[in-house]
């Protein structure tokens, strides 16, 4: 028997009505922003801390699932895909109790290689991963839209990526350290293209900043965040379009030497959904 398939609803056998099962645990609330508030119990039912209770496929000399099978979990998790020494291994789709889905590769029990992570919130990430972590090339879809494309390092947007803002069409194409945006950006509306700075927070006025109007025109000036969060440009002058005196464009950063952390995490979108 299985439910209707959505977001945040299991899309697996209902354990619960064929096997009763005791001891399910309970996501972990944790003070932490949305967009790690997850990260806790996903690979760790990847990773097989909790008990298989039923599986239908071949085994190896140890009796452990190896192949092509299926798998239920105590947790009410479900896996069908490839196995390797009793631990998910190759391709497989991974419905979890929680909401989660995955379809991908693993490696080890863990999300590693190419997959799509469906989450509860409706987001889906599309792209690499590493040791059960989002790393690499991906696109993740927003549960309002909004979409980011670019890259990953442990599961933050870290190196040059875009940000497509679903409520106007804008797109901002920057540098991402750590999950956070900052440097030389470049925004995107129609045929014009704005070249800044981004300090973190809101487009900086410490830099002057240009407007490419249709690679035709460079519009030079100051942008000031003025009062209710709105923008004040002012004009220093305007030039031919000269590739040469375009601002800095984003740049690629390194990457750091971090621990790798489980995520199951949906990401939060730079407004408010």
């Amino acid at each position: 028997m299985t439910t209707q398939q959505g977001c945040g609803i299991f899309e697996g056998p209902d354990e619960t009505q064929v096997f009763p099962v005791e001891g399910v645990e309970e996501p972990s609330s944790l003070d932490e922003t949305e967009e790690n508030k997850n990260s806790h119990h996903e690979n760790k039912n990847v990773a097989g801390e909790v008990k298989l209770k039923r599986y239908e496929g071949p085994r190896n000399c140890k009796n452990e699932p190896s192949g092509n099978g299926v798998a239920k979990y105590t947790n009410g998790d479900h896996y069908a895909g490839s196995f390797r020494k009793g631990a998910f291994s190759g391709q497989g789709i991974l419905r979890q109790r929680s909401g989660h889905r995955y379809e991908g590769a693993f490696r080890k029990g863990l999300r590693e290689g190419r997959g799509i992570q469906t989450y509860p919130d409706c987001s889906i990430y599309d792209g690499d991963w590493i040791k059960g972590v989002r790393h690499g090339y991906g696109v993740y879809s927003y549960s309002n839209k909004d979409v980011y494309e670019g890259n990953w390092c442990l599961d933050k947007k870290h190196g040059i990526g875009v940000y497509t803002f679903a409520q106007n069409g804008l797109r901002m194409r920057g540098s991402w350290t750590e999950g956070k945006l900052s440097g030389p950006v470049e925004i995107l509306f129609g045929s014009v293209r704005y070249h800044g700075i981004w300090d973190g927070m809101v487009l900086s006025d410490a830099d002057e900043s240009v407007f490419n109007m249709a690679s035709k025109y460079l519009l030079r000036g100051i942008i000031k965040c003025g009062s209710f969060d709105e923008y004040v440009w002012t004009p220093s002058g305007i030039d031919h379009y000269n590739f040469a005196r375009l601002p800095l464009e984003p740049f690629p950063v390194p990457i750091p030497m971090m621990e790798c952390q489980d995520s199951d995490t949906s990401e939060e979108s730079m407004v408010d959904s």
